[in-house]
């Protein structure tokens, strides 16, 4: 059994539910951290390996986006009366 592991059970035989709550929590939680962080680093690798495929794409995403904000003010209806 590991250290953590016999301090939250020598807490709780001992009726020490506060210090075997903290424990809990604090193992519970440098487990969680440890995990995000190796995910964190996953994410990271993915996200920076697919950018070299959407450079290719944005230019085509421009261009519709340019369209669309031409067709906009083409379309735009005439200024509300002044008031």
């Amino acid at each position: 059994m590991s250290s953590v592991s016999k301090e939250i059970v020598d807490a709780i035989l001992d009726k020490d539910n506060i210090n075997a709550n903290e424990k809990i929590y604090n193992a519970l939680y440098g487990k969680s951290s440890e995990q995000l962080q190796a995910r964190k680093i996953e994410i990271a690798k993915h996200f920076f390996d697919s950018e070299d495929e959407s450079t290719e794409t944005e230019p085509e995403t421009e261009t519709e986006v340019d369209e669309i904000s031409n067709n906009a003010e083409v379309e735009s209806p005439e200024e509300p009366p002044e008031q």
